[in-house]
């Protein structure tokens, strides 16, 4: 009895000097914030999901864990890194929450359980006005295809809209839309259709329809994604092209840069639509985009567009630097990050005095950094905040929404040797991927930091831990995270 007396005093007092687990979150009003629920926080904070306090509100989530498991086939399989918002009264345990903070909210700290939630008096701008050049690659056909929905048709529009405004939520600049058949070949599981139909008449002239075009670009507007229209492509993989006559029939062709047969193709085209654009009010927003092509291909491009379409912007991803594509003017240029030099970044600044745009892409490469989901969560934080730091605009990738089967059940791509994730970085009903939130958090850092003025400080980090230290395993993306995060924690 005597023991158990003791026991049981020695229990009481451990309770009443217990210290329970806490921590605290700094934001910005108008801002949203995903946090990581550190470990002994999860319980007490469950109580308060969906609670709002003083312009503050709370939402618990999950993701679905990560697992690389072995089929039958020898396959490897993913399960997805989805972002799972939990209900109130839900009973699972959450591993993170999503801060929503109103522009209006008063500065100062709110709790919530064991999360004190610190206000700043400073207001971040919505999505739709931050600087930074985001452009992630949207794939129509994928929607239609995932939800077995005639592409284009209302019901295609309805649940394009979740995805692509969750999209425009992350800073999404830029609207990806087409002006051939299969600009990539079918590289993806869905391939990309033409978005202007195209009709040659027996008497050799061209007929355009832009209503598809039209349509996808306000939409695309109304969901918030803008205002740069990406318009692909005049030279497509292999430079296939095709069209219909006027009984329907499809040709397709290779169509070579610089021949009889490639300006009669392009040539009526670009009189039309740049007349088309003037007309809508876009021709200022719009890019002809082209995708790692070489310098004489390019020039030869370049030079025809102008000839047909006198002012008209040009975009590329590349894999050199912009000065060699001399005589050529690149208004929006990114740079592949696996094939930066030494000799890049000092061009940026001439480019941004001209008022043109630069940023770096990655894909499916280099291994490191990137948004596999292999990946560390902080690598993508790196590849969201460095390129402002390091005097970029902005980043690019090749696809948001370019899902295999059923991302939710596997996520391997099974028709290429693709890393798990490389193909998309949301889900078809709008939930946002793990790599996806972290890369959203460096953007938002990134913003912050060009708020608050920090720019030698920015550019003292991003020396510490830049592209090369990046790709070659020597950096600490954690550290970087830490430090960037502190910068921008007023």
């Amino acid at each position: 009895m005597k023991l158990m007396n003791t026991i049981a005093a020695v229990s009481a007092l451990a309770f009443a000097f217990r210290v329970e687990a806490s921590f605290s979150v700094h934001v910005w009003r108008g801002e949203t914030k995903y946090v990581n629920i550190p470990s002994g926080c999860a319980g007490s904070l469950m109580k308060e999901n969906g609670a709002e306090k003083d312009g503050v509100r709370l939402a618990l989530a999950c993701y679905d864990d990560v697992a690389y498991e072995k089929t039958p086939g020898g396959e490897r399989f993913f399960r997805p890194d989805v972002f799972r918002e939990l209900p109130p009264g839900s009973a699972k345990i959450p591993t993170l929450c999503r801060l929503s903070v109103s522009p209006g909210a008063k500065s100062g700290s709110r709790t919530f359980g064991p999360m004190e939630v610190v206000v700043s008096g400073r207001v971040l701008p919505p999505a739709s006005d931050w600087k930074y050049r985001l452009d992630l690659w949207q794939h129509p056909w994928a929607v239609a295809r995932y939800f077995g929905v005639k592409p284009f048709s209302g019901e295609h529009y309805a649940k394009m809209e979740i995805v692509w405004r969750a999209l425009a939520d992350c800073g999404v600049k830029t609207l990806t839309t087409t002006i051939l058949d299969l600009p990539w070949n079918h590289q993806c599981y869905d391939g990309y259709a033409s978005m202007v139909g195209r009709v040659k008449t027996a008497d050799g002239k061209w007929r355009f329809d832009w209503s598809i075009f039209d349509e996808y670009v306000e939409f695309g507007r109304k969901c918030g994604i803008g205002p740069s229209i990406a318009c692909y492509t005049m030279c497509p993989w292999g430079y296939m092209a095709s069209w219909h006559d006027e009984n329907g029939e499809e040709h397709r062709e290779k169509l070579l840069p610089g021949t009889p047969a490639f300006e009669d193709y392009w040539g009526d085209f670009l009189v039309a639509f740049a007349a088309h654009l003037k007309e809508k009010g876009w021709f200022d927003d719009t890019v002809i985009a082209m995708d790692e092509r070489g310098p004489e291909d390019v020039k030869l491009i370049a030079r025809f567009i102008q000839e047909k379409a006198p002012g008209m912007k040009i975009s590329m991803a590349g894999d050199r630097k912009p000065s060699a594509f001399k005589g050529i003017k690149i208004d929006e240029y990114s740079q592949g990050l696996s094939c930066l030099t030494e000799d890049f970044l000092p061009e940026l600044p001439a480019r941004a005095e001209k008022g043109m745009k630069t940023t770096f892409y990655v894909c499916c490469n280099p291994v490191r950094p990137n948004t596999f989901m292999e990946s560390p969560e902080d690598e993508a934080f790196w590849i969201g905040a460095y390129p402002v730091m390091a005097g970029f605009d902005g980043f690019l990738r090749w696809a948001a929404n370019s899902w295999p089967e059923d991302p939710y059940k596997d996520a391997s791509f099974k028709t290429a040797n693709w890393k798990a994730g490389d193909t998309y970085l949301v889900y078809p009903s709008g939930e946002l991927s793990s790599r996806m939130i972290s890369l959203r958090a460096g953007i938002v850092a990134a913003e912050k930091m060009a708020i608050l003025g920090k720019g030698e400080r920015m550019k003292e980090i991003a020396s510490r831990c830049g592209w090369r230290e990046a790709m070659s395993g020597e950096a600490d993306f954690s550290a970087f995270r830490r430090e960037v995060e502190s910068l921008v924690a007023d």
